[in-house]
């Protein structure tokens, strides 16, 4: 039992030590790689991918929350949706909450959302209808009790016109001066 003790104490020992614990040990053994500012480089990524945004060299793809549900979309994408949605056929929408967003070059992730007007996400709604007939059994063994319930579900189908990268990144508002 002593040993058992003397071998928790060690370890305990190694986490809560001297230098903040084992994570700050390996921390500092860690040599930085160039000696740029955090700074300095924030602003060469964010140059690179307002170049790569305005060369909009490859396909765009983004991750939209919507009705409760992320969704990954690209451009021609069909979605079906499940649940009551007001839109009609034909109507064109805007899909605004874009979680992140990018091409196989680089990627914008929202915190939680990415910055509003950076990316649109446009839709079409081709059709509203009920989904197939899904059957829902309810038995209770040896008691005389069966169930069979038939449920449909509302669908509305989606097709995603364009995902476009609007303005670039950090860009200031239209408005701002």
């Amino acid at each position: 039992m002593a040993m058992i003790r003397a071998g928790l104490q060690r370890l305990a020992s190694v986490f809560n030590g001297a230098q903040a614990g084992i994570l700050s040990r390996f921390a500092t053994h860690l040599a930085p790689v160039e000696n740029k500012s955090v700074s300095e480089a924030t602003k060469e990524v964010i140059a690179e991918c307002n170049q790569l945004i305005e060369k909009n060299a490859s396909r765009s793809f983004a991750i939209v929350h919507l009705l409760g549900k992320q969704w990954r979309v690209t451009d021609g994408d069909l979605l079906v949706v499940e649940g009551y949605w007001p839109p009609n056929i034909g109507d064109e929408i805007r899909l605004d909450k874009v979680l992140l967003a990018g091409t196989k070059d680089f990627s914008l992730i929202g915190r939680p959302l990415v910055q509003p007007g950076l990316v649109n996400v446009t839709a079409t709604v081709i059709s509203k209808g009920l989904s197939h007939t899904r059957t829902h059994f309810k038995k209770k063994r040896r008691k005389q009790f069966m169930r069979i319930n038939f449920v449909r579900v509302q669908q509305t189908m989606l097709r995603i016109n364009s995902v476009d990268f609007v303005d670039t990144i950090n860009a200031k508002a239209k408005n701002e001066f």
